[in-house]
């Protein structure tokens, strides 16, 4: 029900936010807030007893790095740079915090799932700030003001909630719960902010004019860089962590990195790239899971993975 809600949400927000982009876009401001606050839910009801890093952990972070850097690398050789910093946006974002979700409807290991999806965004937070300058094809400003500027952003959207989170739970440990209660108050502002994105994406679009064959090319790339995600996840965590790595590689946080991707520094026409990338990794999520059904039905006692 949650993942149809989702879809239907998704349709709704890029509906509303294309055709009142003028009005929507002036609420720019509000998406650092409502990504800190979405997030800030996540990390509260998060186990940090459960959280059990392996080393298929690396392997997925690796993989992150290398469909993010990797696709990065292709198309800069290729002489398309800003292809090439849209691919980065769409490969090397964080994974989705609704990517447990989507694992335990599929009744997948829930606890590596979550693991990873902490540990991407700490990776992200982490790194992002000294790779993103390199990757813009024209930097307005030095490279240590870009590394600073980019680092304050991610502190105010991921670290702060993390610390927040970590706070709460100190002072006042029965907030854990919080999180299942607070479930359709996070889904009310994932779709707010995707709405605002969207705007904020079909404002910059009609301000410069963009042709259909200049935003082919970003929308291509980032099926592309979806389909190698799903695929290649699926080829690492096979036999017993498939459908989790899967998951991992291919389920991005794009209202995160749609806002990384709108600043003033990043180029307007990559921004193409990520949004594209929200409806290719929601198709692939409606397909997994549907066929995930479908072996439950044939087997109803399929177990819940552990290991």
């Amino acid at each position: 029900m949650i993942h149809r809600v989702r879809s239907l949400g998704m349709v709704a927000a890029f509906l509303v936010g294309g055709i009142f982009h003028a009005e929507f876009s002036r609420l720019q401001w509000w998406l650092p807030i409502g990504i800190a606050f979405m997030l800030s839910i996540t990390f509260i009801g998060i186990d940090t007893a459960k959280l059990k890093p392996r080393m298929m952990h690396l392997w997925v972070l690796l993989g992150i790095e290398v469909i993010g850097l990797g696709f990065f690398a292709l198309a800069r050789a290729a002489g398309y740079p800003v292809l090439a910093e849209s691919l980065y946006y769409c490969g090397a974002a964080p994974i989705a915090a609704a990517c447990p979700i989507i694992i335990n409807i599929m009744r997948g290991n829930v606890e590596f799932t979550t693991t990873a999806m902490v540990l991407s965004h700490a990776v992200y937070a982490l790194f992002t700030p000294f790779i993103l300058p390199l990757v813009l094809p024209e930097a307005h400003m030095g490279y240590g003001e870009l590394v600073a500027m980019v680092a304050g952003q991610l502190a105010s959207v991921l670290a702060a909630p993390a610390v927040l989170s970590v706070l709460m739970r100190v002072v006042y440990p029965p907030c854990r719960f919080w999180a299942p209660k607070l479930k359709d108050v996070s889904l009310f502002f994932w779709i707010g902010n995707l709405t605002i994105v969207s705007a904020c994406g079909v404002d910059r679009i009609v301000a410069r004019g963009y042709g259909f064959w200049e935003m082919f090319p970003m929308a291509l790339g980032a099926l592309v860089i979806c389909a190698a995600g799903f695929l290649s996840g699926y080829r690492l965590g096979y036999p017993r962590l498939k459908r989790e790595c899967s998951q991992c590689l291919g389920q991005k946080n794009t209202v995160l990195t749609l806002y990384m991707a709108g600043q003033d520094y990043a180029t307007p026409l990559a921004y193409i790239g990520p949004v594209f990338y929200v409806f290719c990794h929601n198709m692939a999520n409606a397909l997994q899971i549907a066929l995930s059904q479908r072996e439950q039905e044939a087997d109803p006692q399929i177990p819940n993975p552990k290991s």
